[in-house]
């Protein structure tokens, strides 16, 4: 009864214990851009862009002239994104490459995975809300530049795997368990960590137009492929990491009690 009352209405910190239980944001960005990178992680690393890649085909196909092509390019753009989906969120019990609690994690996925699609809705609006700022910016460009950076926006939605972080702070508690009253504090009292992602996860479509605009075949394609795709991984890497560091920092703040 008492944990429940604790997720409802999450109870402030002292200054004093704020001091000593949330790092400091430029530690926890440090620690997050440079945290090894383990053998199973660069396999993930290889599937996400993969997948992020081929989404971001799908919307380039739907943005051409021919009626057919712009169908058939929306549908694979449709599938894709729901496969990615389901996919990410398996992909978060491989946060315990990055994090040393993963081990709970997948006990208690194992578990509760019916609980799985329930959540998916509730997953659709807080990656809508974290993308809102990029909403935003794409309503003040030009009727020139908003055909282009609403084809980025529509491949970073299907490729920048937001829920692996939403998830990081959920996948203890139970799939089924994704409500506002837990997600919703952790996300006002570390504001500055959404902040950081929304702007930094825009790179991850613009690292894949990069690859997608080059015109000649000469030998540094390969190597700005290369750069392409592996600075568009670090940042979905980084990102996962940071979500999981606001959960270590919050997770007494919002009512998660070990």
């Amino acid at each position: 009864m008492q944990r429940e009352k604790s997720l409802l209405s999450p109870t402030l910190m002292s200054d004093e214990e704020e001091k000593t239980k949330t790092p400091a944001p430029i530690p926890i960005l440090l620690d997050a851009l440079s945290h090894p990178f383990s053998r199973l992680m660069w396999w993930l690393m290889l599937v996400l862009c993969s997948a992020g890649f081929l989404i971001f085909l799908g919307v380039s196909m739907g943005a051409t002239t021919d009626g057919r092509v712009v169908i058939s390019g929306r549908l694979i753009f449709g599938a894709l994104f729901l496969i990615g989906l389901v996919i990410r969120c398996y992909f978060t019990i491989i946060e315990h490459t990055l994090t040393d609690w993963g081990k709970e994690a997948w006990q208690q996925v194992t578990m509760n995975t019916d609980g799985l699609w329930s959540s998916i809705p509730s997953l659709l609006g807080l990656a809508g809300i974290a993308w809102l700022p990029a909403i935003l910016v794409w309503q003040m460009v030009s009727h020139e530049q908003a055909s282009l950076l609403g084809s980025q926006l529509a491949a970073a939605f299907g490729c920048e795997y937001f829920c692996l972080g939403i998830l990081a702070l959920v996948v203890f508690d139970n799939f089924s368990m994704v409500m506002p009253q837990r997600i919703m504090p952790a996300m006002f009292r570390s504001g500055w960590l959404f902040l950081i992602a929304g702007p930094a996860l825009t790179l991850v479509p613009l690292s894949f137009q990069i690859v997608w605009n080059m015109q000649s075949a000469d030998q540094s394609t390969f190597f700005r492929a290369i750069i392409a795709s592996s600075g568009a991984a670090f940042f979905l890497i980084a990102h996962a990491r940071l979500m999981g560091l606001l959960y270590k920092a919050n997770r007494q703040r919002i009512g998660w009690e070990d």
